[in-house]
């Protein structure tokens, strides 16, 4: 759903009203007083402010898929976040032997159970698998938050950090799309040298210039070109989109840890730009992998790339499994 249809569905106002309403802000009001176009304009910063952080998080409760579907015992988990909240997760052991365990931050959009498509075949891989739901998001508790989820994504680690039985010398983090912007700013922020190393799919740079980029898509399909689009954008998200815990605030400070940042040419969520960002400003060790022909999130599950990437994960995890104590540090694996 839209920003704009998001709006429209919470006021109950037609399209065409809405449209007619945004495309005169957008060509700029010609009424006078001055007084008149700022009030209008104080109007518009609060609804755009309140559209864009809510697009930001799409929670449900629908249970989608659980380990028993891909002949899997997993462990259900209730843990405490940093302030208190309740927080619900999968612990999937690994088929044989562990080598690792991976903690999976996922996307916006529903629950765990809609990802677990995504990481499924880890355990096979030898890897133990904890996945968990942000506040507000399945079987949590809370409503969601930047700074809740924060403190969540914190938490999660934590809790694999205190969890016996398991290897605390060989976690590694694995987060799409928001999981992986919460992922490189918990990294990054706390102080956890367990992990081994930080795979990261289709993040954003920042929340703002992801609003920017949702509001350019959103103007261009409801009303067509307007002229100076982008700093239009610009000028609106600055008051009322914040970068507060934005992954490029904080991504140069996860090294020594090495990142892998991993997109899709044709993600049409979240430009592959973002990653590229990322990249720029992280410190080495970091891989880059741009790969053409897949959507937002779509590397894993497709079906002409799954398994070719499938493995090369595993192959990143490994690596820096079995090599971070002996000093190599460049992984050389080509994403192509």
């Amino acid at each position: 759903m839209t920003i704009i249809n998001r709006y429209i569905k919470h006021e109950k106002i037609t399209e065409t009203k809405f449209r007619l309403l945004f495309r005169y802000f957008v060509h700029y009001l010609d009424v006078k007083p001055v007084k008149i176009k700022f009030l209008f304009f104080c109007w518009f910063l609060i609804i755009a402010s309140g559209c864009f952080n809510s697009s930001f998080y799409k929670p449900n409760q629908t249970l989608y898929e659980t380990p028993d579907q891909y002949n899997l015992p997993y462990e259900e988990v209730f843990f405490k976040s940093k302030d208190g909240t309740m927080l619900y997760g999968w612990f999937v052991p690994a088929v044989g032997e562990a080598v690792g365990t991976v903690i999976h931050f996922n996307g916006n959009f529903g629950n765990l159970t809609y990802y677990f498509k995504q990481i499924h075949r880890l355990p096979l891989q030898n890897f133990n698998v904890f996945a968990f739901d942000y506040r507000g998001y399945g079987r949590s508790k809370g409503t969601p938050s930047r700074r809740g989820i924060y403190k969540d994504s914190v938490a999660a680690i934590e809790y694999i950090r205190s969890k016996p039985d398991i290897d605390h010398d060989n976690v590694f983090v694995f987060g799409q799309s928001l999981g992986g912007t919460n992922a490189i700013v918990a990294v990054a922020k706390d102080d956890f040298p367990q992990i081994r190393a930080v795979a990261i799919e289709g993040a954003f740079f920042s929340y703002r210039k992801e609003a920017q980029d949702m509001m350019t898509s959103t103007v261009r399909k409801k009303i067509g070109n307007v002229p100076c689009l982008s700093l239009q954008t610009w000028l609106i998200s600055l008051p009322s989109v914040t970068n507060l815990y934005s992954s490029g605030e904080f991504i140069d400070q996860v090294s020594p840890i090495p990142v892998l940042l991993i997109h899709c040419t044709q993600d049409s969520y979240v430009s592959y730009h973002h990653s590229e960002l990322l990249y720029e400003k992280a410190k080495e060790p970091k891989n880059l992998w741009i790969i053409e022909g897949c959507n937002h999130l779509q590397l894993f599950t497709d079906e002409q790339l799954k398994h070719k990437y499938r493995q090369k994960l595993v192959r990143f995890f490994n690596y820096y499994r079995q090599n971070l104590k002996k000093g190599t540090r460049d992984f050389p694996i080509d994403p192509n």
